[in-house]
């Protein structure tokens, strides 16, 4: 503006000398007008001073609430009480919080009457933090984006990303993760713009959190390290607190447990340490989920009760629901169904008077496995229904899956045949589809803690080879030398470099005759293991024919003869009478033996009944000697039978799966479905052992699973194994029909 001004005098100095007076008028006007702003600018630029230094102060002493109170009653600017106002509301939040909505209400109120946007923006983010923390999650969000669109408006980068950040909370409260993610992940390119390292790590661990509950492990795992990265540096002890829990609860889903709670006792003496109760109630929920899972369900409510305590101490409702619900999951492992079922109608009754979806899908479907076990079908199923209604893919898979699981056996039960099949087959697609996520999230954990160490020693050996470049520069001064030794390194690189693609090539060479040697090994072995199990069960078949026709016939023919002399016997003497008596009943014993035999053999009920009264035959005299609890469920099998040669092997598959149970899974429950469809059918065989390791084929060959892919490779059907060390093991065969 002044240049112009400036441009305009030099016209008017070219003009006549009759308006020079006017001139000078425009002249003293513009300076004054100049003046005005000069002085403006540096009260602005003065108070954007004082309100940078105070706040810088604040941030720093990190001042008590009683200390900001004294600084706020002899303050007498304004805009410096706005900042005191607002800080007072943040430090209070937890604590105190009708307090602390009323000092961030009382500094909104200062900044619109100043037309401060900033300090409005702050105001607002405090007021809906307030709310979130109180379990108000829609007024919260109004709160934010309110917020939002001021700092857009002003384009406060750090505001905008704030606001984001708190949104993302909020969402995630509710049950609306999709949501969540999104404002996530714009918080965090807002920040990374700035960017305030100890702001992203906290977006970092937020995101990672929803990550993980939306089943994307592996994008989760590099967000923890590169938040907890940030914090170490930071050293910042409640940032650390937030990061060893994520690290405990990743721990606790890996089935390391002793590590879990390792991160978690670090996490409460930090918060002892920082007098961080709001934390603490947190880590007390983290522990109590990981004794739960080592089955010490005292411990479990303890510290569960201990972190309801602490919530209710600095009035904060927020997850309550969650303590409910894994208190209710004690008692329930416990065997008390009556305290279960009201603490998990607690968790649903909470979450439904705020309006959290979070985790409501687990407490319905806890409910309707307290009712299943009393054989209540029908009110199981509607728990287990309204959990499928909360339930979706945001929410996390697991939940899906043991839903789909649960409604198929219901309606099993309850002879909707149907509808069981079509939830099976729900079950079955989530459950491969959640495995493949879990297995990769494993290896790219191990390759990014592996290129974390390879990026360190890289950094070593950089710094290593700088020292002795400078050490050899002072030997290497020709220019020709140098020129020689590059053209001689540049040389011995491509040998080199052709060798190893030589070496590469025979290697690959080698390799594929390898597999095709190794295809060929196993072909053959799988032909042979084929032959010997078809030539074990005739000669089962014809060993039983011949003791029933044979040795059967000749001990009844010797029977007879025996009968004959019973006519006499009385003519005998007495001693010889008791040797006859023996004999006989030892002859009769014989016969009985080899009755038995032969069936045992040839398995009598299957051959009369069938496969599915032998299979419960089987049931009744394991579960009588009180080894193991056999639930066997089957659909699509009326009067007529499958073939003989389906049937024994089913059979046979089934006796060596028990066998490897009893001896190997340490299980308490076994579950074995059969369903019979046109063209097919379909067998899965569960159990809630110690399970093994897929990939280690000596344990797959140690429990004879080798003679049962035989079989199913016989009858031209698929077999897979599901399971890991700890996680029960659920084994799936198709056999085609036609």
């Amino acid at each position: 503006m002044p240049h112009p001004q400036l441009d305009s005098v030099n016209i008017f100095v070219d003009l006549k000398t009759n308006v020079f007076l006017f001139f000078i008028e425009i002249k003293n006007s513009i300076h004054t007008f100049i003046l005005f702003c000069i002085k403006s600018i540096y009260l602005l630029l003065t108070a954007s001073i004082i309100i940078c230094s105070v706040t810088q102060s604040i941030a720093q002493d990190n001042l008590s609430p009683k200390s900001l109170l004294n600084q706020l009653k002899i303050e007498k600017n304004d805009s410096l009480k706005i900042i005191y106002l607002n800080e007072l509301a943040w430090v209070l939040r937890q604590k105190n919080p009708d307090k602390a909505l009323a000092y961030a209400n009382e500094a909104k109120l200062f900044a619109i009457h100043l037309n401060l946007k900033k300090e409005e923006a702050t105001s607002l983010v405090r007021i809906g933090e307030i709310k979130r923390l109180q379990g108000e999650y829609t007024e919260g969000i109004s709160f934010f984006k309110q917020a939002l669109e001021i700092e857009q408006k002003i384009n406060n980068l750090y505001g905008i990303a704030r606001a984001y950040g708190q949104l993302s909370l909020s969402y995630k409260h509710i049950g609306e993760l999709t949501e969540a993610l999104q404002y996530g992940e714009k918080s965090i390119a807002a920040l990374e713009q700035i960017p305030i390292e100890k702001a992203l790590a906290n977006a970092y661990d937020s995101q990672a959190v929803l990550l993980r509950n939306t089943g994307k492990i592996d994008e989760a795992l590099e967000l923890i390290f590169k938040g907890l990265k940030i914090r170490e540096n930071l050293n910042d002890s409640s940032g650390m607190i937030y990061s060893m829990m994520n690290l405990a609860n990743y721990y606790s889903n890996l089935s390391n447990y002793n590590k879990s709670i390792e991160y978690n006792l670090k996490a409460i003496q930090l918060s002892n340490s920082t007098n961080d109760e709001y934390n603490l109630a947190k880590v007390y929920t983290n522990i109590g989920i990981t004794y739960y899972k080592l089955k010490d369900y005292q411990a479990s409510i303890d510290y569960n009760l201990k972190s309801i305590q602490l919530k209710k101490d600095f009035k904060v409702n927020k997850n309550l629901d969650a303590n409910y619900t894994n208190i209710g999951n004690a008692f329930n492992a416990l065997g008390d169904a009556k305290m279960a079922e009201d603490y998990y109608l607690k968790s649903a009754n909470l979450k439904l008077s705020i309006g959290k979806k979070d985790a409501l899908s687990s407490v319905y479907n806890n409910l309707g496995n307290i009712y299943f076990r009393k054989n209540n079908y029908k009110r199981a199923l509607d728990y287990y229904t309204q959990g499928l209604a909360y339930a979706n893919k945001d929410e996390g898979q697991i939940i899906l899956i043991e839903l789909y699981l649960n409604i198929y056996k219901t309606n099993l039960l309850l002879g909707n045949l149907e509808t069981a099949i079509f939830f099976n087959d729900k079950y079955i697609v989530a459950r491969d589809s959640f495995d493949g996520a879990f297995r990769e999230a494993l290896i790219i954990k191990d390759n990014y803690e592996e290129e974390l160490k390879k990026n360190e020693l890289l950094i070593k050996d950089t710094r290593i080879k700088e020292i002795q470049l400078k050490r050899k520069d002072l030997f290497i001064r020709s220019l020709i030398a140098g020129g020689l030794m590059l053209c001689l390194l540049f040389f011995v690189l491509i040998r080199v470099f052709q060798l190893r693609q030589k070496a590469k090539l025979a290697m690959k060479n080698q390799k594929i005759s390898e597999q095709h040697v190794d295809k060929l090994l196993k072909d053959q072995e799988l032909k042979a293991i084929s032959a010997m199990l078809e030539g074990q069960e005739g000669e089962r078949r014809r060993i039983a024919q011949d003791l029933h026709d044979r040795l059967g016939s000749m001990l009844s023919m010797v029977k007879i003869h025996f009968k004959s002399v019973e006519e006499h016997v009385e003519s005998l003497r007495e001693n010889n009478k008791v040797q006859y008596k023996k004999a006989n009943t030892l002859l009769d014993e014989a016969c009985d033996e080899v009755r038995k035999i032969a069936h045992d053999m040839v398995s009598g009920v299957l051959n009369k009944f069938g496969l599915i009264p032998a299979l419960k035959n089987i049931k009744e005299s394991v579960e009588a000697s009180g080894q193991l609890k056999i639930e066997v469920l089957e659909f699509g099998f009326d009067e007529d039978r499958l073939e003989y040669d389906i049937e024994i092997n089913i059979y046979r598959i089934i006796q060596e799966l028990l066998s490897n149970i009893l001896k190997h899974a340490h299980a308490s429950e076994m579950s074995i479905q059969l369903i019979k469809k046109a063209n097919n059918l379909n067998m899965v065989v569960e159990d809630n052992g110690v399970g093994f390791n897929v990939d280690e084929q000596h344990e797959i060959k140690g429990m004879g699973l080798v003679n049962v892919a035989s079989r199913v490779d016989k009858l031209d059907g698929e077999f897979k194994i599901d399971s890991g060390k700890g996680a029960g093991t659920t084994i799936t065969i198709d056999i085609p029909l036609n």
